[in-house]
């Protein structure tokens, strides 16, 4: 039956027509996924690109991607208060390397590394404060915690909003990469918090997921839709976007919320499909 409403346009009844979200509200969704997207390919694929310069002795403490028309700028910074030396620890954040990102290709450019090391420009400190800050006001709740990922984005209104996503064990224990199941993409433990335009005061933290969702990636019926289930909330997440946008074998993925069944496809684009008229039983994810 899902597999059937996967692959078809939206329906519902009068009522639910009245109360679906707009198509500008989608619109936004999905964009805000794909940015998201395209933010932590950007860090991963500059990291790479940096490790073949390991040779260099190159090693940033944070990478911040900052958009621009001309292209997204990658930066690598050091931050000289954590390291310490004879006459106590220096101060300051400086930039040791950059490149760019084309988010149209998908590809970084050349690495150039600042020899030696100079300030980093005021953006990419506000950028780097911005997640510090959110990495500090999650560290200590047991659905959070390190290793994770993170990307921030900055607002019309000059505002930051940092997405994180907690790669930690499941049993809380610190330092432990949380392995789901082989083959599985995990929905949960992340969250969205908002900083002022300093990025230095945060205004609030959000949990999205309320609950943490193992989604295998194994083979199934052709047009057979992946899905997870939300607890609470009406719409997908931007995080959810991301997510297919990475494993797009995921794809056509559904996303259940308590009032209304969405399709994500392997493109990022959001589809109201209707009310969700199916029990909420479980929180379990996979192939219906």
């Amino acid at each position: 039956m899902l597999a059937a409403l996967c692959l078809l346009g939206p329906a519902g009844s009068a009522r639910a027509e009245d109360s679906r979200p707009s198509d500008e509200t989608l619109r936004s969704l999905q964009e805000r996924g794909r940015t998201l997207f395209l933010y932590l390919q950007a860090v991963e694929r500059a990291g790479d690109l940096l490790k073949k310069r390991a040779s260099e002795g190159v090693r940033p403490d944070r990478t911040v991607i900052i958009p621009d028309r001309a292209g997204w700028q990658v930066v690598f910074l050091q931050d000289l208060s954590k390291e310490s030396t004879p006459t106590g620890p220096k101060k300051g954040m400086v930039q040791v390397a950059e490149t760019t990102f084309s988010p149209d290709a998908g590809q970084v450019g050349d690495l150039t590394i600042m020899d030696p090391p100079h300030a980093a420009p005021a953006t990419a400190q506000s950028y780097a404060r911005a997640l510090e800050q959110a990495e500090s006001a999650t560290v200590s709740r047991p659905d959070a915690g390190s290793p994770f990922e993170d990307a921030v984005i900055r607002e019309k209104d000059a505002t930051f909003t940092v997405y994180l996503i907690s790669h930690r064990d499941e049993d809380g224990a610190a330092g432990a990469r949380a392995v789901p199941p082989a083959g599985s993409v995990r929905f949960g433990r992340d969250f969205v918090i908002r900083l002022a335009a300093s990025g230095r005061q945060v205004l609030s933290v959000e949990p999205l997921h309320s609950n943490a969702t193992s989604v295998p990636l194994g083979p199934r019926a052709a047009g057979q839709p992946t899905l997870h289930v939300h607890v609470k909330g009406d719409l997908p997440f931007p995080t959810d976007v991301a997510l297919v946008l990475r494993n797009r074998a995921l794809a056509p993925h559904l996303v259940l919320t308590p009032r209304f069944m969405f399709r994500i496809d392997s493109e990022g684009a959001v589809t109201w499909l209707g009310p969700n008229t199916l029990p909420q039983t479980s929180a379990s994810g996979g192939a219906p």
